[in-house]
């Protein structure tokens, strides 16, 4: 036998060879175990020199077929193992193979053999190696996570198995163990089965604390991941715990990180969210600050920055510090375009952010631009990771507060059809809403009527927040019409309700019933009325107590009473400078409040005073919404009117140098406003500004100059007993004066 398989070995002709041997198992001669043996051997052997050409399909089937025939005899002596072992090998060569032309099914049956062969040799760690292998295969390359599952149960039964505990498991043993029940958990958190990963996280980590004890890197790594679960399981309850306990840990090691970077990131982010949830912000900023900085350490860090800078811009947009939140969020914006494609769900999640509290900060033209970008791509992408409902109703609110009303229509009616689209009542009646005040607005007084009633009719929203909110603005709809004792019975059958619902609403209507009072002359009862508006406002609600002073100011000032009013601004000033609240929201408030205190002393008669106050508010404005923002613009103005008030009772040699001035910025905000392209918009700023102008030309006794700026004036349409009216007939009588004159 041998020297006929030598021969044809020698041809290089190992079929043949293979065959002949094979040839001989139905034969007389294979009773004897000698012979047997001798056949065996002469296939191993065969085995061996195909394997040496490279011919592993054949050296395969030459062990597999010795292995056959090893196993009759009890003892087949040692070239039965070197059949296992070669068989063994040309299989683990052949995976590999399958692995890499991703063939993973050949690849599975290959490991799956291999595992096989092993666990006949009691070779359990080895074999259990495979399990773990086709595991992976089945998970990480085919996504076939039930399956991948259902390999690692069988390696960790074969691993307990001839074990009484772990207690007496080897060492091998046990980090395969771990293994197992690690990669199990993630396999249970990619098809979403939470509580079976939360299992296998809890049977793993009594496994690495005995093997490491609690300062071991894989044992905080595993409880940062259990806490990062927990949290996205919305269980707060416990993810806290069990991140502090890794937070204390790494307080007291004398590592600087006892983890990798990327666990430890994981870590704050898992620590800020625990906060955010128990409602305690202020910590979860100062984590994300500690993450910022920390994250700025790592090599390419881009894309966790982006990441961390988007979260604590969000979360100091929540705390009213919308410019610090701009500014991180422009550069989140920034890297995120950087690092992701323009589509990207996190792109326009920070776009979201960005345009949302550019509104907030009053740039409406940033927002608008930010606004425009999600709705071109919400047409081009399905999965928008921002609600197209919240996208619509979002941007008509602020067309609304640019007083571009049509376009604030067309918005709401199209968040008004996705929302019934949707079934999402809640916003559907919210939309509902802010349609029907944009129509009033736009002196479409029936039809928004119309939207107020079918909310006030239905029952869902009884005695609701939208409902109270649907009659105040209705009552405010009346007043305009003229309807006022309609409007009054609305007003008074809110202020006097007990509805919890009614509170956020409260404050508004008592300062409506007080300015009505303020019209009918009976100023008294307005400081009634505004006094409980004051007193229903929750004491860290400072918007609604300076809402409620500055009117109380106001009445006072209108009661011939200005050192009151100047007392009770004085007091709101006081209240905001020892606010704890800080950022963009307190000084706009503040600002506002400067205002007030500069009208007041301009109708005092002190205009230096009112030019302090109004110069003090400028700044702010300018600080916090830009030189270019709308109200800054609209400040500019109004404290040029002062100056040419105060130039009026001066010389006219001293008085030249402060209107010239005053004409340059008044000309320059003119521009500004012109240059937005929004004529109707901002009509009664550039009348004002005209208005204005056209005054200091008659100073400087340009009657043609003056003449045409009226012409233009004329041609804007202004409100009916608008306040512009009174300086625009002053303007025309002053001109007529100066063209007899100068006749």
């Amino acid at each position: 036998v041998e020297t006929t398989v030598m021969a044809h070995l020698e041809r290089g002709n190992h079929r043949t060879a293979l065959n002949y041997l094979v040839s001989l198992e139905g034969g007389e001669e294979m009773k004897s175990e000698k012979f047997r043996r001798q056949v065996a051997d002469s296939m191993v052997n065969v085995a061996i020199s195909a394997e040496e050409v490279h011919k592993m399909n054949l050296a395969t089937n030459a062990y597999e077929e010795a292995r056959t025939i090893f196993k009759l005899d009890k003892d087949s002596g040692g070239n039965a193992k070197l059949a296992v072992k070669g068989c063994i090998k040309i299989k683990k060569l052949q995976a590999k193979e399958m692995e890499g032309v991703q063939d993973y099914d050949s690849a599975i049956s290959h490991r799956s053999k291999v595992y096989r062969l092993l666990d006949e040799e009691n070779r359990t760690v080895a074999a259990c190696q495979q399990q773990v292998k086709i595991a992976y295969l089945h998970g990480e390359n085919k996504g076939d996570y039930v399956k991948s599952v259902e390999a690692l149960h069988a390696a960790i039964g074969r691993l307990h198995k001839g074990a009484k505990s772990v207690d007496y498991m080897a060492s091998d043993r046990v980090d395969l163990l771990i293994l197992c029940h690690e990669m199990q958990a993630i396999c249970y958190i990619k098809s979403k089965k939470w509580n079976d990963a939360v299992d296998q996280y809890d049977e793993v980590l009594p496994l690495i604390l005995k093997k490491e004890g609690q300062d071991g890197k894989q044992y905080n790594s595993v409880l940062i991941h259990k806490s990062a679960l927990l949290a996205m399981m919305g269980n707060y309850v416990m993810a806290a715990p069990t991140i502090n306990k890794y937070l204390k840990i790494a307080e007291h090691s004398d590592l600087d990180l006892i983890v990798d970077d990327l666990d430890h990131a994981l870590a704050l982010d898992t620590n800020a969210a625990t906060h955010i949830k128990l409602n305690n912000v202020g910590k979860a900023i100062s984590i994300f600050e500690r993450k910022l900085a920390f994250v700025k350490t790592l090599p390419n860090n881009d894309g966790m920055k982006s990441d961390t800078m988007h979260k604590l811009g969000c979360l100091l947009a929540n705390k009213n510090q919308p410019k610090a939140a701009l500014t991180l969020l422009d550069e989140a914006q920034r890297l995120k375009k950087f690092v992701y494609d323009g589509k990207h769900k996190s792109v326009l999640e920070t776009t979201w952010a960005v345009a949302a509290t550019s509104h907030t900060l009053g740039d409406n033209n940033k927002a608008l631009k930010e606004y425009s970008v999600l709705l071109d791509k919400m047409a081009k992408i399905e999965d928008m990771p921002v609600d197209a409902v919240v996208i619509h109703n979002s941007a008509g609110k602020l067309f609304f507060e640019d007083g571009k009303l049509d376009k604030a229509v067309q918005f709401f009616r199209q968040a008004l059809h996705e929302a019934e689209t949707a079934g999402n009542f809640q916003l559907k009646s919210e939309i509902t809403l802010n349609l029907a005040n944009v129509l009033s607005a736009r002196g479409e007084g029936d039809k928004a009527l119309e939207l107020y009633g079918k909310l006030l009719k239905t029952k869902q929203l009884k005695k609701t927040k939208i409902s109270f909110l649907t009659r105040f603005n209705k009552s405010l709809l009346l007043i305009k019409m003229g309807e006022l004792e309609q409007a009054k019975e609305i007003l008074h059958k809110i202020a006097e309700t007990r509805s919890p619902m009614a509170n956020g609403v409260k404050g508004n209507i008592l300062l409506t019933l007080g300015n009505l009072a303020i019209s009918e002359g009976n100023v008294d009862e307005a400081l009634d009325y505004f006094g409980k508006s004051l007193d229903v406002a929750d004491d860290e609600d400072f918007h609604a107590r300076a809402d409620a002073m500055r009117s109380i100011a106001l009445a006072q000032l209108g009661a011939g009473k200005p050192d009151k009013a100047i007392a009770a601004l004085e007091d709101v000033l006081e209240d905001l400078l020892n606010s704890d609240v800080v950022g963009n929201t307190v000084n706009l408030l503040t600002a506002e409040i400067w205002n007030c205190m500069a009208y007041v002393y301009r109708k005092v008669g002190d205009l230096g005073q009112a030019k302090n106050f109004a110069k003090l508010a400028l700044q702010t404005y300018k600080a916090d919404l830009g030189e270019t923002n709308p109200v800054t613009l609209r400040n500019v103005s109004n404290l040029q009117l002062l100056l040419l008030e105060e130039a009026e009772s001066l010389e006219k040699s001293e008085a030249k140098s402060i209107i010239d001035a005053a004409k340059f910025e008044m000309e320059e905000t003119l521009e500004a406003f012109v240059s937005f392209d929004d004529p109707w918009t901002y009509r009664l700023d550039v009348a004002s500004l005209k208005t204005n102008l056209g005054l200091v030309a008659i100073w400087q006794g340009k009657p043609k100059k003056a003449r045409k700026l009226v012409r233009q004036i004329k041609e804007i349409e202004l409100p009916p007993d608008h306040p512009l009216e009174h300086r625009v007939a002053v303007l025309e009588e002053r001109l007529g004066e100066l063209e007899k004159k100068k006749n």
